[in-house]
């Protein structure tokens, strides 16, 4: 389905103005809902990732580097010091944010970033406890082993916690070294399981294997920007980055592999052909895949109160699509998709579902936004 709303500018001012937050800018009329546009802030430098608060603020992470609390009532931004200091390279930077799943007793906060050189660089998870605005206790519990990668690419990284209390994240496969996503003795192209600290379970799947690294749960990925867990099965669901062609969202099982870069529906960037296998005996296929690509980041099922239509939808940022994509499954049939935040005409960098019902969005960039998409009153 397409976006057929009409954006309705309600802010008025001279040019140039910059608009007191929380305003509503706009509202869209989609195929099964009708919402405002509240602005909470457009004061973000290079917004990544996005976690709320039980208080009700926001802990958003700048790629360029800065931890920030936003009040989701003033939209006043504050920095909050501690944040593990990344290596800022290309899309290399601070990257996702999650709070523990006992943060209320544990008071702490998980990142993923990219770390080392131009020249060695991984991706690395680290958490601290927040404390008085402070990120204190900053400890690295997991550093990727692909230290041979030399530019600032496919670093991944988005962080989920599942029932059971096991942390999960996506690690890319550097772009250069996309065969390596084949590799279970290497990171590239990974969705790992670990404990909270670090440990690794005993039960994953490559466990006691030669040649295998120990944390890996699921290969054979690309860039997996989105994670989120079905909140009716508690399955892992993820999506991630084809070439020119062939973005996928994938149900992830211990041991599996995912295929790239051997099966995809992409081509490469100058044209050439990667594979000629979409898919291929013992490797996992995708549920979902779009040609052309939307370059899907951030991922949410939608579980909040204010849109009842929309329950159980998933959403994907879309980056070079600059939407909001909506897609309703029945299963792992796709019965429904539409575009919605078209008129924004702005990359799509995360979305999650707010204490308050509310689906809220991080638009990518120097002045980046933090968006609340809200029941029309």
């Amino acid at each position: 389905m397409g976006l057929r709303g009409i954006f309705i500018t309600l802010a008025v001012g001279w040019a140039g103005q910059a608009l007191a937050a929380p305003t509503v800018i706009g509202i869209e009329h989609s195929a099964q809902a009708d919402f405002e546009i509240v602005e909470i802030t457009k004061d973000l430098d290079t917004p990544w990732g996005l976690a709320f608060l039980p208080e009700g603020d926001a802990l958003i992470t700048q790629r360029p580097g800065g931890l920030v609390r936003v009040n989701l009532q003033s939209g006043k931004v504050t920095d909050i010091p501690g944040a593990p200091e990344p290596l800022v390279l290309q899309q290399g930077g601070l990257l996702d944010v999650v709070l523990s799943p006992s943060f209320e007793t544990d008071h702490l906060v998980y990142f993923t970033y990219a770390a080392g050189t131009k020249k060695s660089n991984h991706t690395e998870i680290a958490r601290g406890r927040l404390e008085d605005n402070t990120i204190k206790d900053l400890q690295v519990i997991f550093r990727a082993n692909t230290t041979k990668k030399k530019d600032g690419a496919h670093f991944g990284s988005r962080i989920v916690f599942d029932r059971d209390g096991y942390l999960f994240a996506s690690i890319g496969e550097g772009f250069h070294y996309m065969k390596e996503a084949q590799n279970p003795a290497s990171h590239f192209g990974t969705i790992i399981r670990i404990y909270p600290n670090g440990r690794v379970p005993d039960d994953n799947p490559f466990i006691g294997q030669k040649g295998a690294a120990p944390e890996i749960y699921s290969y054979g990925h690309r860039n997996p920007q989105g994670m989120a867990l079905n909140p009716r099965t508690g399955a892992l669901w993820e999506h991630e980055h084809g070439p020119m062609g062939g973005d996928e969202i994938n149900i992830i099982e211990a041991g599996k592999n995912y295929g790239w870069p051997k099966a995809t529906f992409g081509i490469d960037y100058s044209g050439a052909i990667i594979t000629d296998y979409t898919k291929r005996p013992g490797m996992k296929d995708s549920i979902l895949h779009w040609n052309p690509s939307i370059a899907p980041s951030g991922m949410a099922f939608y579980t909040g109160d204010q849109f009842p239509q929309w329950q159980g939808d998933v959403f994907a940022g879309a980056l070079a699509g600059q939407h909001l994509r909506r897609v309703k499954f029945r299963g792992t049939k796709v019965m429904a998709q539409e575009k919605l935040l078209e008129s924004l005409e702005a990359r799509i960098r995360d979305v999650r579902n707010g204490p308050d019902g509310a689906l809220y969005v991080l638009t990518n960039g120097s002045e980046g936004q933090l968006i609340k998409l809200q029941a029309v009153k």
